[in-house]
């Protein structure tokens, strides 16, 4: 829960949470793409920071 996660950080979460809406799932040129082009997705985790931010927020666990 919001709750539960909020307990982790020192400044409160602003994230709305709200109702699921319709989903439109994306063509299938889009979908895996993590599996189809495994180094372009690595280099892009590496390079925006991702894997880094998201160490630093939630350690080995998250």
């Amino acid at each position: 829960s919001k709750q539960a996660v909020a307990k982790r950080f020192d400044k409160p979460i602003q994230t709305e949470v709200i109702a699921a809406s319709e989903f439109y799932a994306a063509e299938n040129y889009h979908q895996d793409y993590y599996m189809t082009n495994p180094l372009r997705y690595k280099y892009y985790r590496y390079a925006c920071g991702r894997d880094a931010r998201l160490e630093e927020l939630w350690g080995q666990d998250g």
